[in-house]
């Protein structure tokens, strides 16, 4: 579907489609706006940017210096502008020592509504392709470098002001300034507040939600980045069990790939279809024993060794009686190897207990034992675990939150979320009906880290992730809308997978991802990919 058509669908589906009043001059208003700002609880601030941008403008953020790291590969260029807006950029002083960079974009057709979007990792960086989701359905939209610039955590070397930024602070700042700057630039108040995120943007969603109940009606929060320490240790642990890729513990490629095959092969039926997707990775009891190695095995088979890595490494990691990590889930093992092999595995757990934990460069992974995990829970900077299960305050003020993982996340453990749910439920002392009033959980299939997969993984769930249309079975953000200002709670978030995951080739199949506790059986025919066949059962 084409750019122009979706946004027009946006606007239409999300009423209260533009206000009342235009902005007359509304050029002029951009470029003189700035000379006339204040922020009232950020004295300390500098305009950098104040630009009108026309539709189908394109920025060149790379020439406005941009850390080179924050592209993610191409994943958050700038698209085309897809509307006309007002770009405005700033710099605003958190203390002496620290400041959050931050752009909003304000529509020209604006419908009222405001979005902040989150980060990634242990980033600094502006998502853009998150600003331009929020302005093309009208949102007053604002994203931040979360404190610093780039991926790297190097910046918080003694430097706890960055850090408080990063963990929370930062979030808080950008939301209040870009609050009242929208306020400022249309001489109203926003209608409604929300909130798109997903990994380490997942855990400030939550960071909101548990910390700062009053900044969103809405929160999207995607994969997130619960127990930040215990996903670092799990990767660490891993890294040093398997040792290097010549030692007879290593796991390569091959291994990975045969182990998911196998898998695939003792558990792929449980949902009714073989279709290489696991609808629900809870049920399925892996036994490796078919893979080890015997006298006349051929292909890649697995020593004892290798087989006790593997049995930990889809177990809980339990440190003194706690559990910091629900291990992996089976029937995507091919994707794992991207993550001990990439720059989120050894480079970015050395820099965090480097940075961070100790304070001291010199501390290397190969350190790395149970008493640095001890060490890291315990000093839990700024409380970056955000795992504080009492949420009853944004519960009380009417927040309404949709947390999504994908079952096949190869990174962030979709078992931290489930621990997670169950913790509300208790502190809460809720059912899960009762939770459905305010917050709702989808486990969804086939869906790798934040987005891609095998499964109906296009969600619009994010700026850059693609989706079959704006309504909101398709859409995310139209989603949160219904739910918040008109009562329609999800039941389920409806995927889409396309060709070659390219929406241009048209669409392979499309999936109803069940609200937890509810799982998908399918009772069609075929190998799973009529939409219909399916059925949420509890």
């Amino acid at each position: 579907m084409h750019a122009p058509l979706l946004l027009s669908l946006a606007i239409g589906l999300l009423t209260r489609t533009v206000r009342s009043t235009p902005i007359k001059n509304f050029e002029s208003k951009c470029t003189s706006f700035a000379s006339d700002l204040s922020i009232s609880k950020y004295s300390d601030f500098k305009v950098t940017i104040a630009e009108y941008l026309p539709a189908e403008s394109v920025l060149n953020v790379t020439a406005e210096g941009r850390d080179a790291s924050c592209a993610f590969g191409g994943y958050n260029d700038p698209p085309p502008i897809p509307v006309n807006l007002c770009r405005l950029g700033l710099t605003v002083a958190t203390s002496s020592s620290s400041e959050v960079i931050l752009e909003t974009w304000l529509p020209e057709k604006s419908t009222g509504r405001f979005l902040s979007a989150g980060n990634g990792g242990s980033a600094g960086c502006i998502q853009y392709p998150d600003l331009a989701y929020g302005v093309s359905y009208g949102f007053a939209t604002v994203a931040t470098n979360n404190g610093h610039n780039g991926t790297s955590s190097a910046a918080f070397f003694q430097a706890p002001e960055i850090l408080e930024d990063f963990v929370g602070r930062a979030l808080y700042t950008g939301v209040i300034v870009g609050k009242d700057v929208t306020k400022q630039f249309y001489a109203e108040d926003s209608c409604k507040s929300y909130y798109i995120g997903c990994s380490a943007g997942g855990r400030q969603g939550w960071k909101a939600a548990q910390t700062y109940p009053e900044l969103f009606d809405g929160i999207i929060a995607g994969a997130p980045a619960f127990a930040w320490t215990g996903s670092l240790a799990f990767l660490g642990r891993a890294l040093t069990d398997l040792g290097s890729n010549t030692s007879e513990s290593w796991i390569d490629a091959e291994h990975f790939a045969a182990l998911q095959s196998e898998v695939l092969k003792q558990c792929d039926g449980l949902d009714g279809a073989i279709d290489g997707i696991l609808e629900d990775t809870r049920q399925c009891h892996f036994d490796i024993t078919p893979l080890l190695c015997a006298k006349n095995f051929t292909g890649a088979c697995f020593n004892q060794v290798q087989a006790n890595i593997v049995d930990k490494l889809f177990s809980p990691f339990i440190v003194d009686g706690q559990v910091i990590h629900s291990g992996l889930s089976h029937g995507y093992e091919s994707a794992f190897i991207s993550v001990l092999t990439g720059p989120l595995a050894e480079p970015g757990l050395q820099e965090w207990f480097a940075n961070v934990v100790y304070e001291n460069r010199n501390w290397t992974l190969a350190n790395f034992s149970i008493n640095d995990v001890r060490t890291a829970i315990a000093l839990n900077p700024y409380n970056i675990e955000t795992i504080d299960s009492d949420i009853s305050a944004f519960r009380d003020l009417g927040g309404k939150i949709l947390h999504w993982h994908g079952q096949a996340d190869e990174l962030l453990a979709v078992g931290n979320s489930d621990r997670y749910y169950d913790a509300v439920k208790t502190t809460l002392n809720a059912t899960s009906t009762e939770l459905d009033d305010f917050y709702r959980y989808f486990r969804v299939s086939g869906v790798n880290h934040c987005f891609g997969g095998p499964g109906a993984n296009a969600l619009g769930q994010l700026g850059f992730a693609a989706r079959a249309s704006d309504s909101p079975e398709d859409s995310m953000l139209s989603r949160i809308v219904e739910w918040v200002e008109n009562g329609a709670a999800p039941e389920f978030v409806r995927g889409t997978k396309f060709v070659n995951d390219t929406p241009a080739l048209g669409v392979e199949f499309s999936r109803k991802h069940c609200k937890h506790p509810a799982v998908n059986v399918y009772r069609g025919t075929g190998n799973g990919t009529d939409e219909e066949g399916w059925t949420c059962v509890e």
